[in-house]
């Protein structure tokens, strides 16, 4: 009888669809993992290639933001740029000729070895998540690195300006048109641009941020689970209406952010766009995130909100930023007799809010969340209002109905006396608190700190409250939360907060007491 000699098994035995099962599980964001994978074998450079290249713009962000102690900003900022132009050199290896002509035309000189090198892969179908603002920055750091001494001839700085702006422009479209006709599985699309000098007379290509136009969008963009969109609102008119019917066929958005930027006038209060998103939101099948930023006194984006009324059993997160909930946008009175009258009526019947966010949000009414039986208040976790229009007294009342609240921001405004009451309705599972105030003395801090039962993890006081802060409001906050605290955030080196009276030796007592203690500014707004 023959012998039977048994094969040692390894990596490379396990078909190609197990290996593309456990890698689900990889983190994309574990670069480190992914390359070690990558360098196995040929089919495992296979399977891991399209994830490391589904999103590489991203992984060189993170990496900029790495601690790197032996360098200095000055270095790490050249070291984004030089991987950024590495990056785009890659992606032009694969774009076509009349792309490359495109460029050429308008003096970006392609180096013939970008253009000639054959790639192992063709990288751009790999694209999964598209973010214009980042390629936009690539783009710059390309040009930069690549053609700077093709503009040392121009001495003045405007003429400079717009050349380079208009080139990186230029760029990014054909990167885009590349990604758009490629790529047939885009998931994510962030599509935000603001011009980098106060000259209003430069005039980008006609057509340089309208990626749902580019060839290939229809097959490319339908099945989108995230879209973030900040563009003046004549620039996402066009976009939110082919999006509308791109989207339209699966309603696979998940999450959509929308900032509208610019000076509005009077005129847009009857301006037709929104109603491309309200119907962009109605066509959705599980809408989960929103967020949406109005950019002042007549823009109505506020009119969408009451379009979320048909996703309440879905949605996850709503953040809401300079919104006015007021009869100029709704057609109804701001003093609701009937909490049905709000256009936030539809939030009392969400069943899976987790994180409810208003940020400087005018004619809120308390009634809106006043419904005992109202099924979020299971679910929340997350609460934030600051600089709204409800009262401290009425916001704690609807945080005492949130017995699992986690994370909780507000303001106080004047109100700081009510501080130490305010915390006697924080539920036992808070961990991270954020308040701010006009002032605080340290009596009212004292009592405030006692009264709170919650076993908290960070706390962060804005600058607009540490103006008052002190040595002594140090020691009264490490007295009172050591055995807790793990975060301090106190903003005290805001412009504003140059007169606080806090020294360098409190700050650093209170760094041998809690793990964190940073005393940088910090923005309380998103700025996207």
């Amino acid at each position: 009888m023959p012998t039977i000699t048994k094969k040692s098994s390894n990596s490379s035995d396990l078909p190609i669809e197990c290996w593309q099962e456990v890698l689900k599980h990889v983190p994309v964001e574990d670069v480190k993992t992914l390359w070690s994978c990558l360098m196995v074998n040929r089919s495992m450079c296979k399977i891991v290639a399209p994830i490391l290249w589904s999103n590489p713009f991203h992984h060189l962000q993170k990496a900029s933001r790495r601690n790197q102690p032996s360098r200095g900003k000055i270095d790490k900022e050249i070291k984004l740029k030089v991987d950024q132009k590495n990056l785009i050199d890659v992606y032009l290896s694969c774009m076509e000729k009349t792309s490359i002509k495109i460029l050429q035309d308008h003096e970006i000189r392609i180096k013939r070895k970008s253009n000639l090198v054959l790639t192992t892969f063709d990288y751009p179908s790999f694209l999964r998540e598209l973010r214009y603002d980042i390629i936009c920055e690539s783009s710059s750091s390309w040009l930069w690195l690549e053609q700077l001494l093709q503009l040392e001839g121009i001495t003045e700085l405007g003429i400079l300006e717009r050349i380079s702006e208009y080139r990186k422009l230029l760029l990014t479209r054909e990167l885009c048109k590349m990604f758009i006709k490629k790529s047939p599985l885009i998931t994510n699309l962030t599509l935000s641009y603001y011009v980098p000098f106060s000259d209003r007379s430069f005039m980008p290509p006609e057509d340089y941020f309208l990626i749902n136009k580019f060839p290939g969008a229809n097959v490319s963009l339908k099945n989108l689970k995230r879209f973030k969109c900040s563009l003046l609102i004549d620039q996402w008119k066009e976009i939110s209406k082919d999006l509308t019917r791109i989207c339209g066929k699966n309603g696979g958005l998940e999450s959509l952010e929308l900032k509208c930027i610019g000076e509005p006038s009077v005129e847009w209060v009857d301006d037709k766009s929104f109603v491309y998103v309200c119907e962009l939101i109605r066509q959705q099948k599980s809408l989960q995130h929103i967020k949406l930023n109005c950019c002042g006194k007549y823009c109505n984006m506020a009119k969408v909100v009451s379009t979320l009324s048909t996703h309440t059993d879905h949605i996850k997160s709503l953040e809401f930023i300079h919104l006015k909930f007021n009869s100029h946008s709704h057609g109804i009175s701001t003093t609701f007799t009937d909490c049905s009258d709000s256009p936030l009526h539809f939030i009392s019947e969400c069943k899976r809010l987790n994180t409810l966010i208003f940020k400087d949000c005018g004619e809120l009414d308390y009634k809106v969340f006043s419904m005992k039986s109202a099924p979020w208040f299971d679910h929340l976790t997350k609460l934030v209002f600051e600089d709204t229009s409800i009262s401290p007294f009425d916001i704690s009342r609807i945080i005492s109905s949130c017995h699992k609240l986690h994370e909780l921001s507000c303001d106080l405004g004047d109100d700081f006396g009510y501080l130490p009451e305010f915390a006697l309705n924080f539920p036992l599972s808070l961990k991270h608190l954020t308040i701010d105030a006009i002032e605080i003395d340290e009596e009212i801090l004292q009592s405030f700190l006692e009264n709170i039962k919650a076993s908290l993890e960070r706390l962060k006081f804005p600058a607009w409250i540490c103006r008052s802060f002190t040595d002594q409001h140090l020691y009264i906050i490490c007295d009172k939360l050591e055995d807790s605290l793990r975060r301090l955030d106190l903003d005290l080196m805001a412009p504003e907060n140059q007169q606080h009276c806090v020294s360098i030796e409190a700050i650093q007592y209170a760094r041998r007491k809690i793990t964190s203690v940073n005393i940088e500014c910090y923005f309380r707004y998103d700025t996207w």
